[in-house]
């Protein structure tokens, strides 16, 4: 047997003998790669959020159900409470007043402030015709509000409040005393000339 014979003998006993290569694999990926959380590696207790406080009703408003307008139990009476605390003294009266004129005042107080100052011409004597008291009376019923009871639509209450004053608040008036005044305030600012004509501040 030649040398060659045999070192083809020897290679591949040798080959026979040796040990099966290690199969490579290739594990599965589950989610995010490892340096971040996969979603195997969430908790699963943990609860779902509650959405519940999207559904919730808006707090009551004119017109709406609890408002109760004129009585002395109900939404519009706590909230009439808070605005004559609010306006007790007549600084604060004052400060609300130049700002309102500006168009710049919440909403919600600037008309339970005219619905009070409408009362109270009312009761006091000083509402000719009665016109403020039927302003007061159209507010309670809800005609200066949005579809849903939610929003005062101003445009229409500051239409009701310039048919009511001796001489109508003009949007270029509002501008030559506002120079950056905008539409949008405006409405807010008629309404404001209505608390002048009721003497708001020193009442």
């Amino acid at each position: 047997m030649t040398r060659t014979a045999c070192a083809c003998i020897l290679l591949a006993s040798a080959r026979a003998l040796a040990p099966a290569p290690a199969r490579r694999t290739n594990p599965a990926r589950h989610g995010a790669p490892k340096d971040g959380p996969s979603y195997a590696d969430l908790p699963r207790d943990v609860e779902p959020i509650d959405t519940s406080f999207l559904e919730e009703k808006p707090p009551p408003s004119w017109g709406s159900e609890g408002w109760n307008w004129g009585s002395p139990v109900g939404a519009a009476h706590d909230k009439a409470a808070i605005v004559r605390a609010q306006f007790a003294k007549r600084h604060r009266r004052t400060s609300f007043m130049a700002w309102a004129k500006c168009g710049t005042v919440d909403a919600g107080d600037l008309k339970m402030a005219l619905a009070l100052s409408c009362q109270r011409a009312r009761n006091l004597g000083y509402d000719e015709g009665g016109k403020w008291e039927s302003l007061m009376d159209e507010m309670a019923d809800a005609r200066y509000m949005d579809a849903k009871l939610e929003f005062i639509d101003y445009p229409k209450l500051a239409g009701a409040v310039n048919e009511r004053l001796p001489t109508p608040f003009t949007f270029d008036e509002f501008l030559a005393s506002e120079s950056e005044g905008t539409l949008e305030e405006y409405p807010v600012a008629v309404v404001a000339r209505a608390l002048e004509e009721l003497d708001f501040v020193n009442n």
